[in-house]
């Protein structure tokens, strides 16, 4: 069983399990929770982040595909009104300059 099957199993609200599924890459799961309740895709975590943009720090590009295919918003901002392009774009300077 994988890390956000787990936490689908353990009663964890379903914004913490969407977010799970995102950056855990389980593309399934996220799926049907967003088909569950389409407001999931857009759910903000405790910073102001949303699923895409777990995807985004994590790799998760599959997931991200499903998510923007399922309609997530890609201007919702964090906290630090940052959007998931920007941190996409933060990760991507990073790991040039790390080179």
């Amino acid at each position: 069983m994988n890390r956000s099957e787990n936490l689908l199993c353990t009663g964890s609200s379903l914004a913490s399990q969407v977010h799970a599924a995102a950056v855990n890459g389980d593309k399934g799961a996220l799926q049907r929770l967003v088909i569950g309740s389409s407001a999931l895709k857009d759910k903000e975590d405790q910073f102001g982040r949303t699923p895409l943009m777990y995807c985004v720090l994590a790799d998760r590009l599959d997931c991200a595909d499903a998510l923007l295919k399922a309609g997530a918003d890609v201007n919702k901002t964090d906290h630090s009104q940052r959007t998931a392009l920007h941190l996409a774009a933060q990760k991507t300077l990073r790991t040039s300059t790390d080179i």
